[in-house]
């Protein structure tokens, strides 16, 4: 992967200053520090960082076809390329290169935006069409790779990062209250909304095709589709069939010129991974872990599967005192404010793997939501048969939110409303209406309509907690804030369209989450590892930092800073802060809100990035 970003005449063919592309690419030189390159045609230039993989001397971005009519920039990685050479140089197509990417120019000749179809990775693509005079912007399926875009002074400005964007004169800096509300009330924003009014976030199996004094057109090219239970083949069939996707997609992310090692959190997901890898795939690799102290240790677990694959392992101690530390840098890098500080773990963990050989690493990302591993798939089975206690205003608003009006997921939303009541300022509080997270539906209600709740829970899982966050200010953005590529097989296009037949019952088992994938792996994971109770990773939040802190590091909650935003209310805080320093409080992971640490964080946004509301 690396970064890229671009400027689009829509309105006239006025001259693309080079100067300025030259100050978005640097603004996002953590992306792809082994190169930089500009590409400035009369309608679009295109601007790339390079982080090198394959073809590590010729394969230089932006790329053209054979008579440099088509353009293109990617940041990503397309797993299936070889394949797809193969078919394309059949069809007499000629390359320049030996990176994977330029199967992309190719395939666009050959079909057009359909080419998109044939694509196994993860992607964010701009590609011009200098014939058509079009610009296509493309983001992968899942919605790994990060692509955001505005439009300003009659031009399309897009970029990996909304840093970059901002280099751009003139491009507006304002907070988007929809965001702070959706992080009040979901696991994280939802794409197309940011936390910059105006910039918007391209979604997963997306694309955004633009011409010439026309409206964007904004096309979805995939999607999560459930459907109904199908025939079921048992048991056998699915533990086979899954084991064999499963070393299909890790061994395709195993393609480099350049080391690529995984990481171990001693949970079961980066377990599977790394234990299939030394199973059945490579003779030497690197393995990274964050160590967290006191309740959240898991370095046990960590050396169980160490000891069973033998890697060359490191490793860090995250202490307390270094999340809050860090936690200013890593809002710089995720351009969001967060309600959990793992993200600092996250990427103290980068920075160990960028002072190691390894370039890339693979996790395990993406299972929890494929194969019922939260502890809400357990609980839906016990609330559908108490119905009766949710009150009228919960059923609509579920009803509204997720299509059912007995379905809850995580919140009960007009109770925490009432909380958000008193969080919000006075001012802020009165235009909720105008930027309600719960508004409208943050998904298409339409695809999860008549499935089973394990379906439903699945289908939100991954719109609201895996794109934009876990992969995006939790994992792209904490990757590359030290120019390391993460990679997740569990997200492999081909091994989900197999995921999402397997029947319910085959992924949770009564209490037992994900039985189909520890019936896989059994023989290859530890034992330990599959019996072990599901552990979430976390660390420590807002009311541990408040019990130790000197004060020092409370700057972003004083009351002059909170007052100068506005967005939430300062006598409120101070009672938060009060409440969170008592001996006894404790908040409960991720069952209970961190509104505190959505405050600082909001607020640390707003300085960062000169941001007003």
């Amino acid at each position: 992967m690396c970064g890229i970003c671009g400027i689009y005449n829509l309105e006239g063919d006025r001259p693309i200053d080079r100067e300025i592309l030259g100050r978005m690419l640097q603004k996002i030189r953590h992306r792809g520090p082994d190169g930089s390159q500009m590409l400035v045609l009369k309608q679009a230039a295109l601007g790339f960082n390079r982080l090198s993989f394959l073809d590590l001397d010729g394969g230089m971005q932006p790329l053209q076809n054979e008579d440099r009519t088509v353009s293109m920039i990617c940041n990503g990685e397309i797993f299936n390329y070889q394949d797809l050479k193969e078919e394309l140089l059949l069809k007499g197509h000629t390359f320049r290169t030996g990176t994977d990417v330029e199967v992309i120019l190719h395939l666009y000749e050959e079909h057009g935006t359909d080419f998109v179809n044939r694509l196994n990775g993860q992607f964010a693509i701009a590609l011009y069409d200098e014939k058509n005079h079009q610009l296509l912007l493309i983001r992968d399926h899942i919605g790994i790779a990060p692509l955001f875009y505005t439009i300003v002074d009659g031009r399309v400005l897009f970029a990996s990062e909304i840093k970059a964007i901002l280099e751009y004169p003139g491009v507006p800096r304002k907070l988007n209250l929809k965001a702070v509300d959706q992080l009040m009330n979901f696991p994280g924003i939802v794409s197309p909304v940011t936390f910059f009014d105006g910039i918007y976030s391209l979604a997963g199996g997306h694309m955004l095709k633009v011409l010439p004094g026309q409206t964007p057109q904004n096309i979805e090219y995939w999607d999560v589709i459930y459907h109904p239970e199908e025939e079921d083949k048992g048991e056998a069939y699915y533990v086979e069939r899954l084991r064999e996707l499963l070393k299909k997609a890790i061994s395709r992310r195993l393609v480099a010129d350049v080391p690529i090692g995984f990481y171990i959190s001693g949970g079961l997901d980066s377990s599977v991974v790394a234990c299939f890898i030394g199973k059945f795939l490579l003779n030497s690799y690197y393995s990274f872990s964050a160590e967290i102290a006191g309740e959240l240790d898991e370095s046990p677990f960590q050396k169980i599967v160490r000891d069973c694959v033998k890697s060359t392992h490191y490793h860090t101690n995250v202490a307390e005192e270094e999340i809050w530390d860090h936690l200013f840098k890593v809002i710089y890098h995720t351009e969001a404010a967060v309600k959990e500080s793992y993200d600092v773990a996250a990427f103290l963990l980068s920075a160990l793997v960028k002072d190691s050989p390894a370039k890339a690493v693979l996790t395990g990302q993406g299972s929890d939501e494929f194969f019922c591993g939260y502890a809400g798939y357990m609980v839906d089975q016990f609330r559908m048969m108490q119905r009766g206690s949710m009150s009228p205003e919960e059923c609509a608003c579920n009803e509204l939110l997720w299509g059912d009006p007995y379905f809850r997921y995580e919140r009960i939303h007009p109770e925490i409303r009432r909380i958000h009541q008193k969080v919000y300022s006075q001012d802020v509080r009165g235009e909720i209406g105008r930027f309600s997270a719960w508004a409208e539906s943050p998904i298409n209600v339409d695809r999860v309509k008549g499935l089973s709740s394990q379906k439903r829970r699945s289908y939100i899982d991954f719109k609201l907690r895996l794109s934009d966050h876990l992969l995006g200010e939790h994992g792209d953005r904490m990757f590359f804030s030290h120019s390391v590529e993460g990679r997740h097989p569990f997200l492999d296009v081909e091994l989900l369209s197999f995921v999402t037949t397997i029947p319910d019952k085959y992924k949770l088992d009564g209490v037992n989450e994900k039985y189909i994938l520890k019936k896989a792996s059994e023989g290859i994971v530890p034992e330990e590892i599959l019996k072990r109770k599901k552990f979430p990773f976390q660390a420590p939040g807002m009311s541990a930092l408040i019990k130790r802190s000197d004060g020092k590091k409370l700057a972003f909650l004083d009351d002059a800073l909170i007052q100068k935003y506005n967005i939430f209310d300062a006598d409120h805080v101070n009672e938060m802060k009060q409440m969170y320093q008592k001996s006894e409080f404790k908040l409960m992971g991720a069952y209970e809100i961190d509104y505190l640490l959505i405050v600082m964080t909001v607020t640390m946004l707003c300085e960062q990035y000169s941001l007003s509301i």
